[in-house]
Protein backbone atom coordinates (compact mmCIF):
# COMPACT_ATOMS: atom_id res chain seq x y z
CA UNK A 1 0.00 0.00 0.00
CA UNK A 2 1.40 3.39 -1.03
CA UNK A 3 1.63 6.57 1.05
CA UNK A 4 -1.42 8.10 -0.66
CA UNK A 5 -3.54 5.00 -0.02
CA UNK A 6 -2.50 4.90 3.64
CA UNK A 7 -3.39 8.57 4.07
CA UNK A 8 -6.80 8.05 2.50
CA UNK A 9 -7.42 5.02 4.68
CA UNK A 10 -6.47 6.96 7.81
CA UNK A 11 -8.64 9.88 6.74
CA UNK A 12 -11.66 7.59 6.32
CA UNK A 13 -10.96 5.90 9.67
CA UNK A 14 -10.92 9.22 11.51
CA UNK A 15 -14.00 10.46 9.70
CA UNK A 16 -15.89 7.31 10.68
CA UNK A 17 -14.56 7.70 14.23
CA UNK A 18 -15.98 11.22 14.42
CA UNK A 19 -19.34 10.23 12.94
CA UNK A 20 -19.70 7.32 15.35
CA UNK A 21 -18.97 9.61 18.29
CA UNK A 22 -21.45 12.22 17.01
CA UNK A 23 -24.20 9.65 16.51
CA UNK A 24 -23.67 8.20 19.98
CA UNK A 25 -23.92 11.64 21.59
CA UNK A 26 -26.94 12.71 19.55
CA UNK A 27 -28.66 9.45 20.52
CA UNK A 28 -27.91 10.15 24.19
CA UNK A 29 -28.71 13.86 24.52
CA UNK A 30 -30.06 15.22 21.22
CA UNK A 31 -28.53 17.25 18.42
CA UNK A 32 -29.07 20.67 19.95
CA UNK A 33 -27.28 19.82 23.20
CA UNK A 34 -24.33 18.09 21.55
CA UNK A 35 -21.28 20.32 21.13
CA UNK A 36 -18.25 19.99 18.89
CA UNK A 37 -16.08 19.84 22.04
CA UNK A 38 -18.01 16.82 23.29
CA UNK A 39 -17.76 15.10 19.92
CA UNK A 40 -14.00 15.65 19.79
CA UNK A 41 -13.64 14.29 23.33
CA UNK A 42 -15.76 11.21 22.59
CA UNK A 43 -13.81 10.56 19.38
CA UNK A 44 -10.56 11.00 21.32
CA UNK A 45 -9.36 13.66 18.91
CA UNK A 46 -8.39 17.29 19.32
CA UNK A 47 -10.95 19.91 18.42
CA UNK A 48 -8.57 21.17 15.73
CA UNK A 49 -8.51 17.72 14.12
CA UNK A 50 -12.30 17.59 14.25
CA UNK A 51 -12.56 20.85 12.33
CA UNK A 52 -10.25 19.49 9.64
CA UNK A 53 -13.01 17.05 8.76
CA UNK A 54 -16.14 19.05 9.54
CA UNK A 55 -16.37 22.85 9.40
CA UNK A 56 -19.30 23.05 11.82
CA UNK A 57 -22.21 21.15 13.33
CA UNK A 58 -24.31 21.64 10.19
CA UNK A 59 -21.73 19.88 8.01
CA UNK A 60 -21.39 17.11 10.58
CA UNK A 61 -25.15 16.77 10.80
CA UNK A 62 -25.40 16.34 7.03
CA UNK A 63 -22.79 13.60 7.24
CA UNK A 64 -24.92 11.82 9.86
CA UNK A 65 -27.84 11.88 7.46
CA UNK A 66 -25.64 10.60 4.64
CA UNK A 67 -24.50 7.64 6.74
CA UNK A 68 -28.12 6.83 7.57
CA UNK A 69 -29.14 7.04 3.92
CA UNK A 70 -26.25 4.79 2.92
CA UNK A 71 -27.40 2.25 5.51
CA UNK A 72 -30.96 2.45 4.17
CA UNK A 73 -29.71 2.10 0.59
CA UNK A 74 -27.80 -1.08 1.47
CA UNK A 75 -30.93 -2.49 3.13
CA UNK A 76 -33.12 -1.63 0.11
CA UNK A 77 -30.63 -3.34 -2.20
CA UNK A 78 -30.80 -6.48 -0.07
CA UNK A 79 -34.59 -6.42 -0.32
CA UNK A 80 -34.86 -5.85 -4.10
CA UNK A 81 -32.57 -8.84 -4.74
CA UNK A 82 -34.98 -11.22 -3.01
CA UNK A 83 -37.18 -13.47 -5.13
CA UNK A 84 -40.51 -12.17 -3.83
CA UNK A 85 -43.68 -10.64 -5.30
CA UNK A 86 -43.35 -6.91 -5.87
CA UNK A 87 -45.91 -6.08 -3.19
CA UNK A 88 -43.84 -7.96 -0.62
CA UNK A 89 -40.68 -6.17 -1.74
CA UNK A 90 -42.31 -2.77 -1.24
CA UNK A 91 -43.69 -3.79 2.16
CA UNK A 92 -40.25 -4.90 3.27
CA UNK A 93 -38.75 -1.58 2.14
CA UNK A 94 -41.36 0.45 4.01
CA UNK A 95 -40.92 -1.66 7.16
CA UNK A 96 -37.15 -1.30 6.83
CA UNK A 97 -37.57 2.48 6.74
CA UNK A 98 -39.86 2.31 9.79
CA UNK A 99 -37.34 0.17 11.65
CA UNK A 100 -34.57 2.66 10.83
CA UNK A 101 -36.64 5.50 12.28
CA UNK A 102 -37.42 3.64 15.50
CA UNK A 103 -33.89 2.39 16.13
CA UNK A 104 -31.75 5.33 14.97
CA UNK A 105 -32.74 8.58 16.68
CA UNK A 106 -29.74 10.47 15.29
CA UNK A 107 -30.66 9.66 11.70
CA UNK A 108 -34.33 10.43 12.32
CA UNK A 109 -33.51 13.87 13.69
CA UNK A 110 -31.04 14.50 10.88
CA UNK A 111 -33.68 13.77 8.26
CA UNK A 112 -35.85 16.61 9.54
CA UNK A 113 -33.22 19.23 10.41
CA UNK A 114 -31.36 18.60 7.17
CA UNK A 115 -33.67 20.77 5.07
CA UNK A 116 -33.14 23.71 7.41
CA UNK A 117 -29.37 23.56 7.69
CA UNK A 118 -28.44 22.79 4.09
CA UNK A 119 -29.38 26.32 2.99
CA UNK A 120 -26.42 27.69 4.90
CA UNK A 121 -24.01 25.09 3.62
CA UNK A 122 -21.02 26.61 1.78
CA UNK A 123 -20.36 24.40 -1.23
CA UNK A 124 -17.41 26.55 -2.30
CA UNK A 125 -15.33 25.13 0.57
CA UNK A 126 -15.34 21.68 -0.97
CA UNK A 127 -13.55 20.61 -4.14
CA UNK A 128 -15.46 17.35 -4.41
CA UNK A 129 -19.27 17.02 -4.56
CA UNK A 130 -20.88 18.31 -1.36
CA UNK A 131 -22.57 16.10 1.20
CA UNK A 132 -25.84 17.81 0.27
CA UNK A 133 -25.54 16.60 -3.32
CA UNK A 134 -24.46 13.13 -2.16
CA UNK A 135 -27.55 12.85 0.02
CA UNK A 136 -29.81 13.94 -2.83
CA UNK A 137 -28.27 11.32 -5.14
CA UNK A 138 -28.80 8.55 -2.58
CA UNK A 139 -32.40 9.65 -2.05
CA UNK A 140 -32.97 9.51 -5.81
CA UNK A 141 -31.50 6.00 -5.92
CA UNK A 142 -33.72 4.87 -3.04
CA UNK A 143 -36.74 6.21 -4.88
CA UNK A 144 -35.83 4.34 -8.06
CA UNK A 145 -35.35 1.07 -6.16
CA UNK A 146 -38.88 1.47 -4.85
CA UNK A 147 -40.14 2.25 -8.35
CA UNK A 148 -38.52 -0.96 -9.58
CA UNK A 149 -40.22 -2.99 -6.83
CA UNK A 150 -43.58 -1.48 -7.81
CA UNK A 151 -42.94 -2.33 -11.47
CA UNK A 152 -42.24 -5.94 -10.45
CA UNK A 153 -45.48 -5.97 -8.46
CA UNK A 154 -47.54 -4.67 -11.38
CA UNK A 155 -45.98 -7.25 -13.68
CA UNK A 156 -46.57 -10.19 -11.32
CA UNK A 157 -50.07 -9.00 -10.37
CA UNK A 158 -49.38 -8.50 -6.67
CA UNK A 159 -49.92 -4.73 -7.06
CA UNK A 160 -53.14 -3.63 -8.69
CA UNK A 161 -53.21 0.07 -9.49
CA UNK A 162 -54.03 2.47 -12.31
CA UNK A 163 -51.22 4.77 -11.18
CA UNK A 164 -47.83 4.98 -12.85
CA UNK A 165 -45.06 3.32 -10.77
CA UNK A 166 -43.33 6.66 -10.11
CA UNK A 167 -46.60 8.23 -8.94
CA UNK A 168 -47.31 5.36 -6.55
CA UNK A 169 -43.71 5.53 -5.31
CA UNK A 170 -44.23 9.25 -4.67
CA UNK A 171 -47.35 8.50 -2.63
CA UNK A 172 -45.39 6.01 -0.55
CA UNK A 173 -42.64 8.61 -0.09
CA UNK A 174 -45.26 10.96 1.35
CA UNK A 175 -46.27 8.14 3.70
CA UNK A 176 -42.67 7.71 4.83
CA UNK A 177 -42.40 11.46 5.40
CA UNK A 178 -45.51 11.25 7.58
CA UNK A 179 -43.99 8.44 9.63
CA UNK A 180 -40.86 10.51 10.11
CA UNK A 181 -42.80 13.51 11.39
CA UNK A 182 -44.87 11.29 13.66
CA UNK A 183 -41.81 9.93 15.42
CA UNK A 184 -40.52 13.46 16.01
CA UNK A 185 -43.83 14.95 17.10
CA UNK A 186 -43.37 14.22 20.80
CA UNK A 187 -46.04 12.39 22.78
CA UNK A 188 -47.79 9.53 20.98
CA UNK A 189 -50.21 8.68 23.77
CA UNK A 190 -53.37 9.49 21.79
CA UNK A 191 -52.22 7.55 18.71
CA UNK A 192 -51.03 4.63 20.82
CA UNK A 193 -54.43 4.43 22.56
CA UNK A 194 -56.20 4.20 19.20
CA UNK A 195 -53.81 1.47 18.08
CA UNK A 196 -54.23 -0.44 21.34
CA UNK A 197 -58.03 -0.18 21.18
CA UNK A 198 -57.90 -1.74 17.72
CA UNK A 199 -55.22 -4.29 18.58
CA UNK A 200 -52.82 -2.76 16.07
CA UNK A 201 -49.15 -1.82 16.02
CA UNK A 202 -47.59 0.81 13.75
CA UNK A 203 -45.96 -1.86 11.51
CA UNK A 204 -49.33 -3.64 11.23
CA UNK A 205 -51.08 -0.36 10.45
CA UNK A 206 -48.52 0.27 7.74
CA UNK A 207 -49.19 -3.15 6.24
CA UNK A 208 -52.94 -2.43 6.24
CA UNK A 209 -52.29 0.87 4.45
CA UNK A 210 -50.18 -0.87 1.80
CA UNK A 211 -52.86 -3.51 1.26
CA UNK A 212 -55.29 -0.72 0.42
CA UNK A 213 -52.81 0.94 -1.94
CA UNK A 214 -51.90 -2.26 -3.75
CA UNK A 215 -55.42 -3.65 -4.16
CA UNK A 216 -57.39 -0.52 -4.88
CA UNK A 217 -60.91 -1.03 -6.23
CA UNK A 218 -61.14 2.04 -8.43
CA UNK A 219 -58.91 0.99 -11.30
CA UNK A 220 -60.34 1.47 -14.83
CA UNK A 221 -60.73 -2.28 -15.33
CA UNK A 222 -62.78 -2.64 -12.14
CA UNK A 223 -65.06 0.20 -13.13
CA UNK A 224 -65.83 -1.43 -16.45
CA UNK A 225 -67.01 -4.69 -14.87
Amino acid sequence: MGIKERKEREKKRRRDQILTAAIELIEEQGFEKTTMDEIAERAELSKGTLYLYFNDKSTLHQAVKKRGLEHLYDKFLQVIKQDLPGAELVKKMMLTFLNTLTHNAAFTKAMVLYEHIKEGYNKEKQEEPSIVEDCKNIEDELFMIMVRAIQIGIQDGSIKTHLEPKVLALMLSFQMSGMLKFYLSGSHDHAQKILNDNELSIPKLLEEFLEIQFHEKNSPSDNQE
